[in-house]
Protein backbone atom coordinates (compact mmCIF):
# COMPACT_ATOMS: atom_id res chain seq x y z
CA UNK A 1 0.00 0.00 0.00
CA UNK A 2 2.81 2.41 0.88
CA UNK A 3 4.55 1.54 -2.39
CA UNK A 4 1.50 2.39 -4.46
CA UNK A 5 1.01 5.73 -2.65
CA UNK A 6 4.64 6.72 -3.21
CA UNK A 7 4.41 5.71 -6.86
CA UNK A 8 1.29 7.85 -7.39
CA UNK A 9 2.86 10.87 -5.68
CA UNK A 10 6.00 10.46 -7.80
CA UNK A 11 4.05 10.33 -11.03
CA UNK A 12 2.05 13.44 -9.97
CA UNK A 13 5.18 15.47 -9.23
CA UNK A 14 6.80 14.36 -12.49
CA UNK A 15 3.77 15.52 -14.43
CA UNK A 16 3.81 18.88 -12.68
CA UNK A 17 7.48 19.52 -13.39
CA UNK A 18 7.05 18.36 -16.98
CA UNK A 19 4.23 20.84 -17.49
CA UNK A 20 6.27 23.64 -16.02
CA UNK A 21 9.24 22.90 -18.27
CA UNK A 22 7.16 22.66 -21.42
CA UNK A 23 4.80 25.56 -20.84
CA UNK A 24 6.86 27.87 -18.79
CA UNK A 25 5.84 29.52 -15.52
CA UNK A 26 2.49 31.26 -15.80
CA UNK A 27 0.46 33.05 -13.14
CA UNK A 28 -2.33 30.97 -11.68
CA UNK A 29 -5.78 32.20 -12.74
CA UNK A 30 -9.00 31.01 -11.16
CA UNK A 31 -11.38 29.72 -13.80
CA UNK A 32 -14.87 28.42 -13.72
CA UNK A 33 -15.34 24.69 -13.77
CA UNK A 34 -17.21 24.11 -17.03
CA UNK A 35 -15.76 20.88 -18.52
CA UNK A 36 -16.68 18.38 -15.83
CA UNK A 37 -17.86 15.07 -17.22
CA UNK A 38 -18.96 13.03 -14.25
CA UNK A 39 -19.64 9.81 -16.16
CA UNK A 40 -16.27 9.59 -17.99
CA UNK A 41 -14.36 10.69 -14.93
CA UNK A 42 -16.13 8.14 -12.81
CA UNK A 43 -15.28 5.34 -15.29
CA UNK A 44 -11.68 6.40 -15.23
CA UNK A 45 -11.47 6.33 -11.50
CA UNK A 46 -13.24 2.96 -11.44
CA UNK A 47 -10.56 1.54 -13.76
CA UNK A 48 -7.93 2.65 -11.28
CA UNK A 49 -9.45 1.06 -8.20
CA UNK A 50 -6.91 -1.69 -8.20
CA UNK A 51 -4.15 0.87 -7.70
CA UNK A 52 -5.74 3.35 -5.32
CA UNK A 53 -7.51 3.24 -2.01
CA UNK A 54 -11.25 2.72 -2.11
CA UNK A 55 -11.47 5.94 -0.13
CA UNK A 56 -10.62 7.85 -3.31
CA UNK A 57 -14.06 7.04 -4.66
CA UNK A 58 -15.60 8.99 -1.75
CA UNK A 59 -13.31 11.91 -2.43
CA UNK A 60 -14.32 11.95 -6.08
CA UNK A 61 -18.01 12.06 -5.37
CA UNK A 62 -17.52 14.79 -2.76
CA UNK A 63 -15.67 16.88 -5.34
CA UNK A 64 -18.37 16.14 -7.91
CA UNK A 65 -21.21 17.17 -5.65
CA UNK A 66 -19.42 20.40 -4.84
CA UNK A 67 -18.63 21.24 -8.43
CA UNK A 68 -22.11 20.36 -9.67
CA UNK A 69 -23.57 23.12 -7.52
CA UNK A 70 -21.41 25.80 -9.10
CA UNK A 71 -23.24 27.00 -12.18
CA UNK A 72 -21.42 30.30 -12.67
CA UNK A 73 -17.82 31.38 -12.14
CA UNK A 74 -16.95 32.66 -8.68
CA UNK A 75 -16.00 36.12 -9.97
CA UNK A 76 -19.35 36.43 -11.74
CA UNK A 77 -21.13 35.33 -8.56
CA UNK A 78 -19.33 38.07 -6.60
CA UNK A 79 -20.52 40.66 -9.15
CA UNK A 80 -24.10 39.47 -9.13
CA UNK A 81 -26.52 41.86 -7.43
CA UNK A 82 -27.99 40.82 -4.05
CA UNK A 83 -31.74 40.27 -3.93
CA UNK A 84 -32.16 42.13 -0.66
CA UNK A 85 -35.83 41.24 -0.28
CA UNK A 86 -35.18 37.54 -0.72
CA UNK A 87 -32.12 37.77 1.49
CA UNK A 88 -34.13 39.41 4.26
CA UNK A 89 -36.80 36.73 3.96
CA UNK A 90 -34.18 34.12 4.77
CA UNK A 91 -32.25 36.23 7.27
CA UNK A 92 -34.72 38.72 8.73
CA UNK A 93 -32.54 39.63 11.70
CA UNK A 94 -29.56 40.73 9.64
CA UNK A 95 -28.48 44.33 10.19
CA UNK A 96 -29.07 45.03 6.46
CA UNK A 97 -32.76 44.28 6.88
CA UNK A 98 -33.71 46.95 9.42
CA UNK A 99 -35.66 48.99 6.84
CA UNK A 100 -36.83 46.08 4.68
CA UNK A 101 -40.14 44.27 5.13
CA UNK A 102 -39.89 40.91 3.35
CA UNK A 103 -42.94 39.96 1.31
CA UNK A 104 -44.71 36.73 2.10
CA UNK A 105 -44.51 33.91 -0.41
CA UNK A 106 -47.48 31.51 -0.82
CA UNK A 107 -45.49 28.61 0.55
CA UNK A 108 -43.83 30.62 3.30
CA UNK A 109 -45.23 30.86 6.76
CA UNK A 110 -44.39 34.10 8.42
CA UNK A 111 -43.55 33.60 12.03
CA UNK A 112 -43.63 36.68 14.14
CA UNK A 113 -40.91 36.24 16.66
CA UNK A 114 -42.11 36.66 20.19
CA UNK A 115 -40.48 39.55 21.97
CA UNK A 116 -37.75 38.44 24.27
CA UNK A 117 -38.67 39.26 27.82
CA UNK A 118 -35.69 40.49 29.74
CA UNK A 119 -36.17 39.75 33.42
CA UNK A 120 -36.21 42.92 35.45
CA UNK A 121 -34.87 42.52 38.97
CA UNK A 122 -37.57 43.15 41.50
CA UNK A 123 -36.81 46.06 43.78
CA UNK A 124 -38.11 45.61 47.25
CA UNK A 125 -40.19 48.66 48.06
CA UNK A 126 -39.40 48.33 51.75
CA UNK A 127 -35.67 48.25 51.05
CA UNK A 128 -35.91 51.29 48.80
CA UNK A 129 -37.72 53.20 51.49
CA UNK A 130 -35.93 51.66 54.43
CA UNK A 131 -34.89 54.01 57.22
CA UNK A 132 -32.32 53.90 59.96
CA UNK A 133 -34.69 52.93 62.78
CA UNK A 134 -33.75 56.11 64.68
CA UNK A 135 -36.05 59.10 65.04
CA UNK A 136 -36.26 62.41 66.88
CA UNK A 137 -39.50 63.81 68.28
CA UNK A 138 -39.65 67.48 69.31
CA UNK A 139 -42.74 68.15 71.41
CA UNK A 140 -44.57 70.45 73.75
CA UNK A 141 -46.25 68.96 76.82
CA UNK A 142 -47.48 69.54 80.34
CA UNK A 143 -43.92 68.67 81.40
CA UNK A 144 -42.53 71.51 79.32
CA UNK A 145 -40.71 71.80 76.03
CA UNK A 146 -38.47 68.96 74.92
CA UNK A 147 -38.28 65.88 72.81
CA UNK A 148 -37.43 62.21 72.50
CA UNK A 149 -34.95 59.99 70.71
CA UNK A 150 -36.71 56.83 69.53
CA UNK A 151 -35.05 53.55 68.58
CA UNK A 152 -36.77 50.60 66.90
CA UNK A 153 -36.21 47.35 68.83
CA UNK A 154 -38.58 45.03 66.94
CA UNK A 155 -41.58 45.47 64.62
CA UNK A 156 -43.80 45.94 67.70
CA UNK A 157 -41.47 47.46 70.30
CA UNK A 158 -39.67 50.81 70.43
CA UNK A 159 -37.52 52.35 73.12
CA UNK A 160 -37.15 56.05 73.74
CA UNK A 161 -35.38 58.54 75.95
CA UNK A 162 -36.79 62.02 76.44
CA UNK A 163 -35.98 65.30 78.12
CA UNK A 164 -38.48 68.03 79.02
CA UNK A 165 -37.83 71.29 80.84
CA UNK A 166 -39.74 74.47 81.52
CA UNK A 167 -39.81 77.46 83.85
CA UNK A 168 -42.78 79.70 84.60
CA UNK A 169 -43.81 82.29 87.15
CA UNK A 170 -47.13 81.32 88.78
CA UNK A 171 -49.26 82.04 91.84
CA UNK A 172 -50.59 79.41 94.24
CA UNK A 173 -53.79 80.29 96.09
CA UNK A 174 -54.68 76.95 97.57
CA UNK A 175 -54.77 78.19 101.18
CA UNK A 176 -55.59 81.48 102.91
CA UNK A 177 -52.23 82.81 101.75
CA UNK A 178 -51.29 83.64 98.18
CA UNK A 179 -47.87 82.46 97.10
CA UNK A 180 -46.03 84.11 94.26
CA UNK A 181 -43.14 82.16 92.85
CA UNK A 182 -41.50 80.18 90.09
CA UNK A 183 -42.37 76.72 88.85
CA UNK A 184 -39.37 74.81 87.49
CA UNK A 185 -39.85 71.53 85.62
CA UNK A 186 -37.09 69.13 84.56
CA UNK A 187 -37.82 65.51 83.57
CA UNK A 188 -35.82 62.74 81.96
CA UNK A 189 -37.85 59.77 80.75
CA UNK A 190 -36.92 56.23 79.73
CA UNK A 191 -39.88 54.47 78.14
CA UNK A 192 -40.85 51.42 76.11
CA UNK A 193 -43.63 51.61 73.50
CA UNK A 194 -45.70 48.62 72.46
CA UNK A 195 -47.46 48.83 69.07
CA UNK A 196 -50.06 46.04 69.20
CA UNK A 197 -51.33 46.72 65.68
CA UNK A 198 -48.78 46.61 62.89
CA UNK A 199 -50.71 48.90 60.54
CA UNK A 200 -51.55 51.44 63.25
CA UNK A 201 -49.47 53.98 65.11
CA UNK A 202 -51.40 53.39 68.34
CA UNK A 203 -49.12 52.46 71.21
CA UNK A 204 -49.06 51.55 74.88
CA UNK A 205 -46.22 53.11 76.86
CA UNK A 206 -44.59 52.37 80.19
CA UNK A 207 -41.43 53.43 81.91
CA UNK A 208 -40.00 55.79 84.49
CA UNK A 209 -39.34 59.50 84.93
CA UNK A 210 -36.36 60.98 86.71
CA UNK A 211 -37.74 64.35 87.84
CA UNK A 212 -36.78 67.54 89.57
CA UNK A 213 -40.00 69.59 89.56
CA UNK A 214 -40.14 72.33 92.19
CA UNK A 215 -41.96 75.47 93.18
CA UNK A 216 -40.32 78.27 95.16
CA UNK A 217 -42.73 80.93 96.38
CA UNK A 218 -43.33 83.59 98.99
CA UNK A 219 -46.51 84.69 100.76
CA UNK A 220 -46.95 87.98 102.66
CA UNK A 221 -48.50 87.36 106.11
CA UNK A 222 -48.02 90.86 107.48
CA UNK A 223 -51.74 91.53 107.93
CA UNK A 224 -52.23 88.22 109.73
CA UNK A 225 -49.39 88.94 112.15
CA UNK A 226 -50.44 92.57 112.73
CA UNK A 227 -54.04 91.60 113.49
CA UNK A 228 -52.84 88.98 115.97
CA UNK A 229 -50.41 91.32 117.79
CA UNK A 230 -52.54 94.45 117.79
CA UNK A 231 -51.25 96.94 120.35
CA UNK A 232 -47.61 96.54 121.35
CA UNK A 233 -45.39 98.46 123.77
CA UNK A 234 -42.36 100.25 122.39
CA UNK A 235 -40.04 102.21 124.71
CA UNK A 236 -42.72 102.42 127.38
CA UNK A 237 -45.38 103.50 124.91
CA UNK A 238 -48.33 101.49 123.61
CA UNK A 239 -48.47 101.50 119.82
CA UNK A 240 -50.76 99.74 117.32
CA UNK A 241 -48.33 97.76 115.21
CA UNK A 242 -50.50 98.29 112.17
CA UNK A 243 -49.78 102.02 112.41
CA UNK A 244 -46.07 101.41 111.86
CA UNK A 245 -46.68 100.81 108.12
CA UNK A 246 -43.86 98.32 107.87
CA UNK A 247 -43.77 96.72 104.38
CA UNK A 248 -43.61 92.93 104.49
CA UNK A 249 -43.61 92.84 108.25
CA UNK A 250 -43.61 89.04 108.03
CA UNK A 251 -43.42 86.67 105.03
CA UNK A 252 -43.53 82.92 104.44
CA UNK A 253 -41.13 81.11 102.10
CA UNK A 254 -42.45 77.85 100.65
CA UNK A 255 -40.24 75.23 98.97
CA UNK A 256 -42.36 72.53 97.30
CA UNK A 257 -41.04 69.34 95.71
CA UNK A 258 -43.87 68.37 93.37
CA UNK A 259 -42.83 64.75 92.84
CA UNK A 260 -40.33 62.10 93.81
CA UNK A 261 -36.99 61.73 92.09
CA UNK A 262 -38.04 58.52 90.26
CA UNK A 263 -41.66 58.05 89.22
CA UNK A 264 -43.39 55.34 87.15
CA UNK A 265 -45.31 56.28 84.00
CA UNK A 266 -48.19 54.69 82.08
CA UNK A 267 -49.82 56.05 78.98
CA UNK A 268 -51.10 55.69 75.47
CA UNK A 269 -50.17 57.49 72.31
CA UNK A 270 -50.32 57.70 68.56
CA UNK A 271 -47.70 57.74 65.83
CA UNK A 272 -44.94 55.23 65.19
CA UNK A 273 -41.88 57.42 64.80
CA UNK A 274 -39.76 54.54 63.43
CA UNK A 275 -42.39 52.80 61.32
CA UNK A 276 -41.26 51.05 58.12
CA UNK A 277 -40.45 53.66 55.48
CA UNK A 278 -41.81 56.50 57.62
CA UNK A 279 -40.15 59.89 57.56
CA UNK A 280 -42.14 62.80 58.98
CA UNK A 281 -45.13 62.01 61.19
CA UNK A 282 -47.49 63.28 63.88
CA UNK A 283 -46.99 62.37 67.53
CA UNK A 284 -49.17 62.54 70.63
CA UNK A 285 -49.17 61.14 74.17
CA UNK A 286 -51.69 60.93 76.99
CA UNK A 287 -50.55 59.46 80.30
CA UNK A 288 -49.84 59.96 83.98
CA UNK A 289 -46.76 60.10 86.18
CA UNK A 290 -47.23 58.58 89.62
CA UNK A 291 -45.13 61.17 91.38
CA UNK A 292 -46.35 60.76 94.95
CA UNK A 293 -47.49 63.46 97.34
CA UNK A 294 -45.63 66.79 97.18
CA UNK A 295 -43.29 67.69 100.02
CA UNK A 296 -43.64 71.20 101.45
CA UNK A 297 -41.16 73.13 103.60
CA UNK A 298 -42.14 76.54 105.01
CA UNK A 299 -40.09 79.14 106.84
CA UNK A 300 -40.87 82.65 108.05
CA UNK A 301 -38.97 85.88 107.53
CA UNK A 302 -39.21 89.14 109.52
CA UNK A 303 -38.61 92.56 107.98
CA UNK A 304 -35.43 94.36 108.97
CA UNK A 305 -37.55 97.44 109.76
CA UNK A 306 -39.15 95.79 112.79
CA UNK A 307 -37.75 97.33 116.01
CA UNK A 308 -35.49 95.02 117.93
CA UNK A 309 -37.79 95.12 120.95
CA UNK A 310 -40.65 93.75 118.84
CA UNK A 311 -38.81 91.12 116.78
CA UNK A 312 -39.37 88.29 119.22
CA UNK A 313 -43.11 88.96 119.40
CA UNK A 314 -43.43 89.27 115.62
CA UNK A 315 -41.53 86.00 115.02
CA UNK A 316 -43.74 84.15 117.50
CA UNK A 317 -46.87 85.49 115.78
CA UNK A 318 -45.54 84.49 112.34
CA UNK A 319 -44.72 80.98 113.56
CA UNK A 320 -48.24 80.60 114.96
CA UNK A 321 -49.56 81.51 111.49
CA UNK A 322 -47.48 78.69 110.01
CA UNK A 323 -48.57 75.99 112.44
CA UNK A 324 -51.11 74.47 110.07
CA UNK A 325 -50.03 76.10 106.79
CA UNK A 326 -47.57 73.39 105.84
CA UNK A 327 -50.10 70.60 106.30
CA UNK A 328 -52.85 72.61 104.58
CA UNK A 329 -50.63 73.26 101.58
CA UNK A 330 -49.64 69.60 101.25
CA UNK A 331 -53.28 68.54 101.42
CA UNK A 332 -54.33 71.05 98.77
CA UNK A 333 -51.54 69.93 96.41
CA UNK A 334 -52.02 66.22 96.96
CA UNK A 335 -53.81 65.89 93.60
CA UNK A 336 -50.43 66.30 91.91
CA UNK A 337 -49.39 62.80 93.05
CA UNK A 338 -50.93 61.61 89.76
CA UNK A 339 -49.48 64.14 87.38
CA UNK A 340 -51.15 64.30 83.94
CA UNK A 341 -48.94 64.22 80.86
CA UNK A 342 -50.31 65.51 77.55
CA UNK A 343 -47.93 66.09 74.65
CA UNK A 344 -48.07 66.92 70.97
CA UNK A 345 -45.23 66.89 68.48
CA UNK A 346 -43.77 65.73 65.19
CA UNK A 347 -41.50 62.80 64.56
CA UNK A 348 -38.80 62.43 61.93
CA UNK A 349 -36.99 59.19 61.12
CA UNK A 350 -33.57 59.39 59.50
Amino acid sequence: MKFRLVTILGISFAAIFSGINSWGIKPAVAEAITDLNPQSDFKYWQSQTDRISPKTDDLFWSAYRLSSKISIPAWQLAQKGLDLEKFCQDYPYNSQCDDVTPSSAPDRIEVNPSPVKIPVPQINQDNRQSKSGWAIVPEVSTLGLGGHIVRKISPNFNARVGVNAFGLGIDIEETEFEYEGDLNLFNVSTLVDLHPFKSSGFRLSAGAFLSNNTFDGTANVSDRVADELGDVEIDGQTVDIRDLNIDELATIDADIDINNSVSPYLGIGGGNAVGSGKGLGFWWNLGVVFSGSPEVEISSNISDDVPESLRAEVEEAADRALESEEEDLEDELDFINIYPVVSLGFSYQF
